[in-house]
């Protein structure tokens, strides 16, 4: 069985793979398994190729998509209807945010599994914050309050070589899509309007959120274009706050001296929002070995190895009883996260989700080269999001319509 994946906790990733399916071939001995990483910019090209592989190319028999793929995998005729190979697969106990995403649209039929998910939060260093603010859940409540609290800090630590207030999450140093969707939602902004018919990336309060996280950029309160950034730069002392999903925070929590805190994501409105990023699992529907990927997939969501994956990734498992169990049973910082799944919201399962997410990717990589070479304008962004909003509206009377 070939298992196409995603490198789900950098560096470690290897090893991880290699740890998880090591327990899976000790039920199964009789199966072999070859996993294969690949980032998600080479994954999403070889979607678009994989329905007519030349008979050179490998063909995996499950691949590993970032959730809101699945309608997409659908239309291409690329995923297997897991409903009809096991009539009994049920998501009963799917965490709800997740199930939506695993289903054909407008049917009951699964076509992708959910393994983990993650929520953005903001993470911070408590001995740097106590510096500039004795209650910094109430500083850091507001998007104001970040922006005031970052250019207290940048103070504080004006002689420090490198530092920056706020470290960049993005894997490439460029402003993430991601990390923007949480003041887009506080401006009373989304990609799309409730009945999903109509683009509202042009829309004035769409524009004023995006304006939001990139001042964080204009005004040199986080790195962009440098190398790539992780809670390690926060531990080393070069940054104090980081926007990014939770990974790594419990290896520095457990460092001596070091408490990394977390809140919910600072609100541009009246309301907090994290963005809730999903990884699932489908079936090749040219797979030669779909009984053995169908095992493999229950293997993955069975609560002891949702529990032990998620540990190992240090991400969330997607089922509600494994989710409880390893929230409770963890420290006061992870029960945090209970509240800021309350709030969590996520993109919808259409067609033209991930080619949006692509669009909106390549214009804040412009974005981000411009304010590198100190050419950026309100004025750019602005037209190149009504440029996008056009885009995309053609790509939903084609696909959606």
């Amino acid at each position: 069985m070939i298992l196409w994946a995603m490198p789900d906790s950098g560096d470690k990733t290897k090893e991880d793979y290699s740890s998880f399916v090591s327990l899976f071939k000790k039920e199964n001995p009789s199966v072999d398994v070859t996993v294969r990483v690949f980032t998600r910019n080479v994954l999403w090209r070889r979607m678009f190729t994989i329905k007519h592989p030349t008979h050179e190319e490998e063909i995996p028999d499950l691949i590993q998509v970032p959730h809101y793929w699945t309608a997409l995998l659908v239309r291409e005729g690329v995923a297997e209807n897991l409903s009809e190979l096991d009539p009994g697969l049920s998501l009963s106990s799917c965490l709800v945010p997740l199930k939506a995403h695993c289903y054909q649209p407008g049917t009951k039929d699964i076509y992708s599994y959910p393994w983990w998910f993650d929520l953005s939060a903001l993470h911070y260093r408590a001995d740097h914050l106590k510096l500039v603010t004795s209650k910094p859940e109430h500083a850091l409540a507001t998007w104001d309050g970040l922006l005031t609290v970052c250019e207290a800090l940048r103070e504080k630590f004006k002689d420090t070589p490198g530092y920056y207030p706020m470290q960049n999450s993005d894997w490439r140093g460029s402003l993430s899509v991601r990390n923007a969707l949480p003041c887009i939602w506080g401006r009373g902004g989304d990609l799309l309007s409730a009945d999903l018919g109509t683009t509202l990336v042009g829309t004035q309060a769409f524009k004023e959120g995006i304006r939001d996280y990139v001042n964080l950029a204009l005004k040199n309160y986080m790195p962009i274009l440098r190398e790539r950034g992780s809670l390690g730069t926060v531990v080393s002392g070069k940054a104090s706050m980081m926007i990014s999903r939770k990974q790594g925070v419990s290896t520095f929590n457990a460092r001596r001296g070091i408490r990394v805190r977390t809140l919910p994501v600072p609100t541009t409105g009246n309301t907090y929002y994290s963005y809730l990023s999903g990884m699932n699992l489908f079936i090749n529907k040219l797979s030669k070995d779909k009984k053995n990927a169908l095992k493999f997939i229950k293997f993955c969501t069975r609560p002891d190895n949702q529990l032990r994956y998620a540990a190992m990734i240090d991400a969330f498992p997607a089922f509600e009883d494994a989710f409880e169990q390893f929230i409770f049973s963890s420290t006061q910082r992870l029960q945090t996260y209970s509240n800021i799944l309350a709030s969590a919201r996520t993109l919808p399962n259409i067609t033209v989700t991930g080619t949006i997410m692509e669009i909106l990717k390549r214009i804040l990589a412009v974005c981000a080269t411009q304010i590198v070479e100190e050419r950026f304008t309100q004025a750019s962004l602005d037209r190149e999001l009504d440029l996008a909003a056009k885009e995309i509206e053609y790509l939903l009377s084609i696909y959606e319509g």
